[in-house]
């Protein structure tokens, strides 16, 4: 039986706060450290392909080393917070690969040997797979926030998941920075519209799910939790869906960051 690798769209938190045991992130933390692994056996990965949010170009982008370093984009944090190290290899030969099938499928890419792994790599591959022994390829999303070009990059990255190679998508499932700042309301969550609306699309079949997503925008809530132009930390959820394949996906967090934000996460393990 040929194993198929997951598709995974999970909740990074806010810079490297999951990784300091900061107090309103711990369900966030003790699910990447200790309950995505009931979902994911990182021991039968090959490799892992994950697209961040944190890497916006017009052109997809791919990490191309065989070693990256750490890129610390995020700034006012304690100081070990840019000591950590994560030495999982890259893998030059799978950036390739991508490449290639990503111009076959006409999707403009580029290859990257020098921008390090960010946050949205490192903080949830060090609490999800701390051996760092699994080589990673890191895309980027794509500056224009288009769904069906996000979800068209998934299709062409499912075929990968054939190779024992997982694709996860490090984003937010809810990121307004000024809501995140000003907006927190005392255990009432703020997005539980959209966040309904986005399991039942993520646990639709392929047709259905890829007809919601492409109208997310449209949705009640929508740019309240995604505002326009700045939504990029919704873009890796799009491409996972799009590379889960034909089968509906599955809910597998559900968790409310500092009783106001509901955040959600997604894996897909059928063809």
């Amino acid at each position: 039986m040929v194993f198929i690798a997951p598709a995974l769209f999970v909740n990074h938190g806010g810079g490297p706060l999951p990784l300091l045991g900061d107090k309103d992130h711990m369900g966030l933390t003790n699910f990447l450290r200790d309950e995505v692994k009931k979902h994911v056996n990182f021991k039968d990965l090959k490799a892992i392909i994950l697209v961040t949010a944190h890497w916006q170009e017009k052109h997809v982008s791919i990490s191309s080393s065989s070693h990256h370093d750490l890129y610390f984009d995020y700034y006012g944090f304690p100081p070990e917070s840019y000591e950590y190290t994560y030495d999982a290899p890259g893998h030059p030969e799978l950036a390739k690969q991508v490449y290639s099938a990503l111009s076959d499928a006409g999707i403009e890419a580029k290859l990257d040997s020098s921008r390090g792994w960010d946050h949205g790599v490192f903080v949830p591959m060090m609490l999800m797979n701390p051996e760092a022994n699994i080589p990673i390829v890191q895309l980027s999303v794509l500056s224009n926030q288009d769904a069906e070009q996000h979800y068209r990059l998934g299709e062409v990255l499912h075929k990968f998941r054939k190779d024992g190679i997982a694709i996860i998508g490090s984003g937010m499932s809810y990121h307004n920075m000024r809501e995140f700042m000003y907006g927190r309301s005392g255990h009432k969550v703020v997005n539980e519209d959209f966040d309904s609306f986005l399991n039942e699309a993520c646990t639709a079949n392929n047709d259905k799910r890829k007809e919601m997503l492409m109208i997310w925008d449209k949705q009640p809530g929508a740019r309240e939790a995604h505002p326009p132009r700045a939504a990029e930390h919704f873009m890796p959820l799009v491409v996972i869906a799009g590379a889960g394949g034909k089968a509906p996906g599955e809910r597998i967090f559900n968790w409310d960051l500092s009783d106001s934000f509901r955040l959600s996460g997604f894996i897909w393990k059928d063809e």
